[in-house]
């Protein structure tokens, strides 16, 4: 999770550096074509849809991470011992019971879990990047 959120972080950073950089070459009149107020409009979305959209990311990843908690427990329990017995049957069922139940975070039926988190983002990555480059293909 320690390497995703490091990746996040640095899509995050450098998506951020060159908005800025574009921001900067608009604002200065380097860009043909392009006026302040394009500059403008650019810090005023990327001001008010960007957090949103980096909170929900946040938030899918959270519950990316506690489902992938909620696959770990079965294992827990299985590990404790409470009788001498080699089997104990009301602990298997015990197991039993709680994989069967497949507790986690759902959308629309399917099971959030890291995999579906990071597929999310490199669509979401993908989409942003042909925008971007749309959007400078149009300038030009």
């Amino acid at each position: 999770f320690l390497s995703v959120s490091a990746g996040v972080l640095a899509v995050v950073v450098l998506t951020s550096v060159e908005i800025y950089n574009m921001f900067s070459a608009m604002t200065s009149g380097d860009i043909p074509g392009l006026t302040a107020l394009d500059g403008v409009c650019l810090g005023l979305w990327s001001g008010w849809v960007l957090p949103p959209v980096a909170l929900m990311f946040l938030f899918v990843f959270r519950a990316a991470a506690i489902t992938e908690q909620c696959n770990r427990v079965p294992a827990l329990i299985n590990s404790w011992s409470r009788t001498e017995h080699l089997i104990d049957h009301e602990k298997q069922y015990i197991v039993q019971y709680i994989m069967h139940s497949a507790a986690g975070f759902y959308v629309k039926g399917v099971r959030l879990n890291a995999a579906w988190a990071l597929k999310l983002l490199y669509l979401a990555g993908v989409l942003l990047f042909s925008l971007l480059t749309q959007s400078v293909l149009k300038t030009e």
